[in-house]
């Protein structure tokens, strides 16, 4: 397979700082530099993502600000004040967004400031704050393990003259080993599992500031159990242009690499740290329930479809379209 040279020298330097002698790295780490090495990384590229135009890769929820951004602002309202907290006591902190599609810029809002933190910058999470994020952490790398030869192997990468391809070696992180204490002992050879550790880490750093008042993350995902026994080829995926891509390997640098989260991970990060009132619900179910208003002022004119907002509002909730497709996790935590 071919790839560009400063790709090859870059996995090589990865594969310089693994652990394995035979030159063996971990999917994560692979992961890791397809979307975040700051030459070529996907993410570190300085061109247009998400939209629907044919240059673009993949469209979210928060690319549908009139609608998106009203709804997140009154569902962000009610969980403030449920804890305890006025929105304009409080600071609007938003993780992840693309560069210059903050969801709340240019929507009148009564927060103190509203705030991006892109990937990889240091967080600054302190006192009252809202924490929003939109698809951050299926965006994180991830492990990976498949059923060989009666045991489970972690799966990564090796690279030679030929070019890149997958290999196994045994565990090499003991956050994956734990994982795979609880996968089945016998599966069909080459059963594949992705493990979104990493996500769980991030969630884990969110939560370790000092902050307090309302978290909502949007993403997609499933249950542990899910992953474990009704996705037999894992859940990693590659897109461009629209298109899932059939190669994970391909294109370093200009396909997305992404994983479906795990939510029991998130949600017991987010009891551990303290967070109360925790929900995970369809997005579905938490646009009609947490913002009724917008809700029903974007359907008081009728039936038409004459309203920008009422469009987009029905691309969101409408179940075979984006309601349930993605899900939202959220929860309040106290000053206490």
């Amino acid at each position: 397979m071919a790839f560009t040279e400063i790709a090859t020298a870059c996995i090589r330097q990865a594969i310089e700082g693994a652990a394995d002698s035979n030159g063996f790295v971990p999917f994560d780490k692979f992961v890791k530099i397809a979307l975040y090495n700051p030459d070529f990384g996907y993410y570190q590229a300085d061109r247009k993502r998400v939209g629907r135009d044919r240059s673009t890769d993949f469209f979210t929820a928060s690319s549908m600000k009139p609608a998106f951004g009203p709804i997140l602002l009154e569902a962000s309202i009610a969980l403030l004040k449920k804890a305890g907290i006025h929105p304009n006591k409080a600071r609007w902190i938003e993780i992840g967004p693309e560069p210059d599609a903050a969801l709340l810029d240019g929507i009148a809002n009564p927060f103190l400031e509203t705030q991006s933190i892109r990937v990889g910058d240091a967080l600054d999470l302190e006192g009252p704050l809202v924490v929003f994020s939109n698809e951050l952490f299926d965006a994180q790398p991830f492990h990976s393990v498949i059923f060989k030869n009666g045991s489970w192997r972690e799966r990564g990468i090796e690279i030679n003259s030929q070019g890149i391809r997958f290999s196994e070696s045994e565990l090499t992180s003991p956050a994956v080993a734990v994982a795979v204490d609880t996968l089945p002992k016998v599966a069909p050879e080459g059963y594949t599992v992705d493990l979104p550790i990493q996500a769980t880490d991030l969630l884990n750093e969110i939560c370790r500031e000092p902050w307090h008042g309302a978290f909502i993350a949007f993403d997609y995902g499933k249950t542990w159990k899910a992953l474990s026994y009704d996705a037999n080829q894992g859940t990693a995926r590659a897109y461009r242009n629209h298109q899932q891509t059939p190669n994970l390997l391909d294109a370093i640098g200009e396909q997305d690499l992404t994983v479906h989260i795990c939510w029991d991970w998130l949600e017991a990060s987010l009891q551990q740290n303290h967070f109360q009132s925790i929900e995970l619900e369809s997005q579905e179910s938490f646009i009609l329930k947490r913002a009724p208003n917008f809700v029903r002022e974007a359907f008081a004119a009728g039936t038409g479809f004459s309203s920008q907002a009422k469009n987009q509002l029905r691309q969101l909730i409408h179940p075979s379209l984006m309601g349930q497709t993605f899900q939202a996790l959220s929860g309040i935590r106290t000053i206490d």
